[in-house]
């Protein structure tokens, strides 16, 4: 992005207001105070009751109606899932390989192309939602809202000669995209007013008094508190990592993992209290879920991964077997046997 395009959306951003021109016409959304937040949510609640007493589908009915007709299926929901879990492999990956300019660039593609297969089943899943109870709830209000913020010549409009749909799409086009948004945030004019704002009491917003802030204006202040904490963080990545957002989010995933391992470590060894087997080799854990089981498992290190894997597959190839003969028993037993041969031969010299 441009400097002076930069300039542009924090001005937009810190004036509070949409501002929407229609063939010479000005129209100005303003963000509406907490009072007109209350009422649009009791339009919400108010709409929400009528689409049920006219028996309109709830979202969950809806999916459940499209699982019957064959519109969207389990796997789709599983598919959508194992895309997610592609996307953050990829981004571990391209991290990984930051001093490698051609792999990053590799796999910056496979990102983007697979970004693209998540949109499409999403748009797919969605695409009958807006006709459930809680879609139209939310038009209902997000109509209610605009019609009461969109002001033209100061005086609020009436809608007569430009249609309340048109507003309310050039109103969500204006929101920012989140690489937008982090591109603002860690970039000049907007680094210098979130630095100094304290020390130099700098009003960042200019919204009217007891108004809401607008969805870019809390974006970016997210994102201004990220790249502070990423600063302060103790293994902070560099400054090409920092401005560069899929290796970013790479090196998110995992600060993400080394936290989750820390205390699935730490919930394990405050399950083995017992001195008698704290020094274990191994320790069996009883998991209460599945989502417990998963904890218990990232306990363990790489190499005590590999092992439990290579016993799996072990024993679906040979059906009961003892411990002793599992693979790597055997082998620490030949090696026990050869140490304490080569202990008993340094002995006897």
């Amino acid at each position: 992005m441009k400097q002076h395009e930069r300039e542009l959306l924090i001005f937009k951003i810190r004036s509070g207001n949409t501002h929407i021109n229609i063939e010479n016409q000005k129209f100005i959304v303003k963000p509406p105070t907490i009072d007109q937040c209350i009422e649009a949510c009791e339009i919400y609640d108010e709409s929400y009751k009528q689409a049920y007493i006219d028996e309109i589908m709830s979202e969950d009915e809806m999916l459940e109606w499209m699982f019957e007709q064959d519109l969207w299926t389990p796997h789709d929901d599983k598919k959508i899932e194992s895309i997610k879990k592609d996307i953050e492999k990829l981004k571990v990956e391209i991290y990984n390989a930051r001093n490698d300019k051609k792999k990053a660039s590799q796999i910056r593609l496979y990102i983007r192309a697979i970004e693209k297969q998540l949109i499409n089943y999403v748009n797919k899943k969605n695409s009958y939602m807006q006709n459930t109870r809680e879609g139209i709830a939310t038009a209902d209000k997000i109509s209610w809202l605009i019609k009461n913020t969109t002001y033209k010549d100061n005086i609020l409009y009436d809608f007569a000669q430009v249609s309340l749909s048109y507003i309310i799409d050039e109103w969500q086009s204006s929101f920012l995209a989140d690489s937008i948004s982090r591109d603002l945030a860690r970039n000049e004019p907007w680094k210098s007013l979130w630095t100094i704002r304290d020390n130099a009491k700098i009003k960042l917003f200019m919204n009217e008094e007891n108004s809401e802030l607008t969805y870019n204006q809390k974006n970016l202040i997210i994102w201004s508190q990220m790249y502070d904490n990423i600063q302060e963080s103790m293994d902070c990545p560099s400054k090409d990592v920092i401005e560069d957002d899929d290796m970013l989010d790479g090196w998110f995933i995992i600060q993400a993992q080394k936290r989750e391992k820390e205390n699935a470590e730490k919930e394990v060894d405050g399950l083995v209290k017992n001195e008698k087997i704290k020094n274990a080799s191994e320790v069996f854990v009883v998991a209460q879920s599945d989502e417990h089981a998963e904890q218990i498992n990232k306990a363990n290190s790489v190499h005590s991964m590999m092992i439990k894997k290579q016993r799996e597959n072990f024993i679906k190839q040979a059906g009961i077997v003892q411990d002793h003969n599992l693979p790597d028993q055997r082998l620490q037993i030949q090696m026990d046997q050869t140490n304490a041969f080569r202990n008993k031969v340094r002995g006897g010299r």
